[in-house]
């Protein structure tokens, strides 16, 4: 009796310094993109080595189920919130909320338009669609025809993307952008607008992706209709998917962000707000143009 009262009584003192796990709560966009799937993982992988538990909640890309999602992260006391916005206006009143609970917030890959964030961790989108279009001109040999699969409407990374890229072929005016239209990051739906794109132009070079996945689209509807051969396809991630179509010739390039590091770094950041440091407000993850060559 004796014995067990002592493990009782120790337990309560362990969690009362402090010792007993902390926990992140990490509410991510979608999880059927494998960018951030390699997030998730960095994430786990991260709190593991540090002896933090992490709670991942799929928002499935539905604002509403992430405003629901944060909420009950809030009442489960997370020590600190980690968010991948599913839209950087709707997710302001989840931060306000994190904001009045007394929960520190950090966001990656997408920011937070109102509320306070500790840190955000992203890449340069407008770096990103620049090699995009580096890669897109050289293959092209600097004239051609090019479409663009846009991402999510109102999304920084999308009109980032978009600017980036349109600004560096601008140094190319033998290169035509003929149609630019949404897909909202997804492959199903990068697949569905390029068999429009191809139907309504049968002279066509590039087709640029704001992401992988609706590159990969763009590569089905292509192979599907007979066109690949004639096509440069450039998309942004440099998921395994795409790394595989870049070795088999469907694809060009892709731009490789770190989203595994990204979440790793966003898990570091939690700690150290846990152990009262100062944190940076933002941080850059480098990016690397990847084509055929660096696969070799």
């Amino acid at each position: 009796m004796k014995k067990v009262l002592l493990i009782v009584l120790l337990a309560g003192l362990l969690a009362f310094s402090g010792l007993a796990a902390k926990t992140i709560g990490f509410a991510v966009s979608t999880l059927a993109n494998p960018f951030f799937v390699s997030m998730k993982e960095g994430g786990e992988d991260k709190a593991q080595e540090l002896g933090l538990e992490l709670i991942v909640l799929d928002a499935q890309d539905s604002p509403e189920r992430q405003f629901s999602q944060v909420q009950d992260l809030i009442i489960r006391n997370v020590d600190v919130l980690i968010i991948n916005p599913v839209d950087s206006d709707a997710i302001v009143s989840s931060v306000l909320e994190a904001n009045a609970a007394g929960i520190p917030v950090i966001t990656v890959t997408r920011p937070s338009n109102g509320g306070v964030v500790e840190q955000h961790l992203d890449i340069d989108n407008k770096e990103a669609g620049q090699l995009a279009a580096m890669a897109m001109a050289e293959a092209l040999n600097g004239k051609g025809k090019v479409a663009i699969l846009e991402g999510i409407p109102g999304a920084p990374s999308a009109a980032d993307r978009q600017k980036g890229f349109l600004d560096e072929l601008g140094k190319f005016p033998g290169i035509e952008v003929v149609t630019s239209l949404t897909a909202n990051y997804s492959r199903e739906q990068g697949a569905n607008v390029t068999e429009d794109i191809l139907q309504g132009n049968p002279v066509l070079q590039g087709i640029y992706g704001h992401n992988d996945e609706m590159a990969l689209g763009a590569v089905r509807s292509a192979i599907a209709a007979g066109r690949i051969d004639e096509l440069t396809i450039v998309g942004i991630d440099a998921i395994d998917d795409a790394l595989a179509a870049i070795r088999a010739g469907e694809m060009y390039a892709t731009v490789q962000q770190q989203p595994f590091l990204q979440m790793q770094m966003a898990v570091i950041a939690a700690q150290r707000i846990l152990n009262g440091a100062q944190v940076e407000e933002l941080v850059i993850i480098p990016l690397k143009l990847i084509t055929r060559e660096q696969l070799q």
